[in-house]
């Protein structure tokens, strides 16, 4: 999954140039990193996708669509941390944002686990 590993590689794969990120100087910093962060994933979904021959079609519900599936428990006491559990599949009453999802149940796992820096800056506002 080498198109995978780094922004850059899904980057070449969507044929976009890996410096475009969104501009976000007059953002609180915790806010900027997560929206950079989700237009990273969403290049990296995008990637995968495109990678596979594949397009995400919501009007197919045969068609299966992964996420990775976190446990924040750390954020709410626990010493358990931010960690990638596995996948989860969405169908019609997915509880993930429609971009953030994978062709395959290994993709996400491997998204998750390779990419958890970017998900926990999307996901965890830390002060």
């Amino acid at each position: 999954m080498k198109h995978l590993e780094t922004f850059e590689a899904a980057c070449e794969v969507v044929g976009i140039d890996s410096k475009n990120v969104p501009n976000i100087t007059n953002l609180p910093i915790g806010h900027a990193k997560a929206i950079i962060s989700t237009y990273m994933l969403f290049v990296i979904s995008e990637a995968s996708w495109k990678q596979k021959g594949e397009k995400i079609d919501w009007n197919n519900y045969d068609q299966r669509k992964f996420y990775p599936w976190f446990d924040l428990e750390k954020y709410s006491g626990s010493a358990s941390g931010f960690s990638c559990l596995g996948f989860g599949c969405g169908g019609s009453d997915s509880g993930v944002g429609s971009r953030l999802v994978f062709p395959d149940r290994e993709t996400a796992e491997y998204v998750g686990k390779t990419h958890l820096h970017l998900y926990k800056d999307l996901m965890v506002i830390e002060e």
